[in-house]
């Protein structure tokens, strides 16, 4: 038998204390008279839409508003005396949390645990068992790691410095370092253009990394006009997923995962009229299915921007350190996350299985994103350079100490017929994106030539 009404309805946290809470909450308010009784003798009781549990010390009890008694209002349910007397019902505390709508956040009585490392630095090697696993973070017991296929589209925010950007690249980090190009791609918007430079020059990049709203734009109009074909294909085969369809096609097809950094800002640059934005809301709710998964990163989440077209397809969502309760309201639907410690970078709250949790995110240092990406980098199959272009190379390395500068390059080379002061510009530019010249220091910096600029001098 249920234990109450519309029990089959919610989302039950693994935790009894919460879900014996949240019994004692329904028969109290019923016993209170917040309830109502049909003409044939139904009764109708406040139910809940969604039931969780934070960090393992608070219970939350998201009263469903959209079948709630008649006449029983959200001030009735929410009133001081109201919480005072569930409080002596549950035995624990229980207090409004502030957030739209109605929830009920119980106090649990803190249970004997392990407290949560500071620092853990990402070992690929102990990743679990699994198609397209990523690490999430470390918990009390142990480190959570979940299926791309599972999770589907993320949302992932927090302020600058929290761990955001380290955490996209253990994503990076742990795909990259098991699956080639035949099953993964990756695409990058990268409006900072500083996170994820290290990545330029992978074979798995389906397009050069976007830096410009316009490049953003490109970059979605790609993805939209991949998923399309993809379409076509999956109802050649009768497939509803990536897998099914890879399970019964003569050529599989990859999985292409797609980071967007600052998806706020650049959005909001574009316009939400603009192509990015559009392409953004349909690839949000059908791109999944044909194996193309956007990771949405932003330190301003804005509720205009991720509005529920949007981000009522990214289940699931990761809040680290945020400025204010209607931010972390905007990332995980529950203020909370602006009280994590500033001082402990990478902790954050994960909302996962319907469930909120809390995680210290995973170290991945710079000098091993370069290691990996250099690794990755070398398998290109680049052709040998043309004529000019070893001159070029040449001259940078003899005469410019390295620098592939495009004004002095284009003077020493004026009376050359095989080129001119615009294609050196665009070849610096393809080469930049192809990692073999470096990104400049800053505006007046020259691009570098790289180690495996130089390798091919050799060929």
């Amino acid at each position: 038998m249920s234990k109450y009404p519309d029990e089959q309805n919610i989302l039950r946290d693994p935790r009894w204390e919460v879900t014996e809470a949240a019994r004692r909450i329904q028969q109290a308010l019923t016993r209170m008279g917040l309830c109502y009784e049909t003409k044939d003798g139904h009764l109708v009781e406040v139910s809940y839409s969604r039931i969780g549990v934070v960090g393992d010390q608070y219970g939350l009890l998201e009263v469903d508003l959209q079948r709630l008694p008649r006449k029983v209002t959200v001030n009735k349910l929410a009133h001081r005396d109201t919480l005072h007397h569930l409080t002596a019902v549950v035995g624990k505390p229980v207090k409004k949390l502030n957030t739209t709508g109605l929830t009920y956040c119980v106090v649990l009585s803190p249970e004997p645990k392990g407290r949560l490392p500071k620092r853990v630095e990402l070992d690929v090697d102990s990743r679990p068992p699994g198609e397209y696993m990523i690490p999430i973070g470390q918990g009390c017991q142990g480190a959570v790691w979940r299926s791309l296929l599972d999770t589907s589209h993320i949302l992932v925010g927090g302020e600058s410095r929290s761990g955001k950007s380290t955490w996209l690249n253990c994503l990076l980090a742990a795909l990259l370092n098991v699956y080639g190009t035949d099953r993964l791609n990756v695409a990058i918007i990268d409006p900072k253009g500083v996170e994820f430079t290290a990545y330029a020059g992978i074979p798995h990049l389906v397009v050069p990394i976007a830096e410009e709203p316009k490049q953003a734009g490109e970059v979605t109009d790609w993805l939209m006009g991949e998923m399309n074909r993809r379409r076509r294909l999956f109802t050649g085969y009768f497939a509803k997923n990536l897998m099914t369809y890879n399970s019964r096609a003569d050529k599989p097809l990859p999985l292409i995962v797609t980071v967007i950094d600052e998806v706020t800002d650049i959005a909001l640059q574009c316009g939400l009229r603009s192509r990015f934005y559009t392409n953004l809301i349909r690839l949000a709710s059908k791109a999944g299915s044909f194996g193309i998964i956007l990771v949405l990163a932003t330190q301003n989440p804005k509720a205009e921007v991720l509005n529920t077209l949007i981000k009522g397809n990214l289940s699931t969502r990761i809040a680290f350190r945020v400025a204010t309760p209607e931010h972390s309201r905007t990332i995980l639907g529950v203020s909370g996350a602006e009280k994590l410690s500033r001082e402990i970078r990478g902790r954050m709250l994960a909302r996962l299985d319907a469930e909120l949790v809390e995680l210290q995110g995973f170290l991945v240092n710079d000098a091993q994103i370069m290691a990996l990406a250099e690794r990755l980098g070398s398998r290109l199959t680049k052709p040998p350079l043309e004529p000019v272009e070893r001159d070029l190379v040449a001259y940078a390395v003899e005469h410019l100490g390295g620098g592939f500068k495009i004004g002095e390059l284009a003077r020493a080379f004026a009376g050359d017929e095989r080129t001119s002061a615009w294609h050196i510009r665009k070849l610096a530019e393809r080469w930049e994106q192809e990692g073999l010249l470096t990104k400049p220091a800053h505006a007046t910096a020259p691009r570098m030539v790289t180690p495996r600029l130089l390798s091919l001098l050799t060929r």
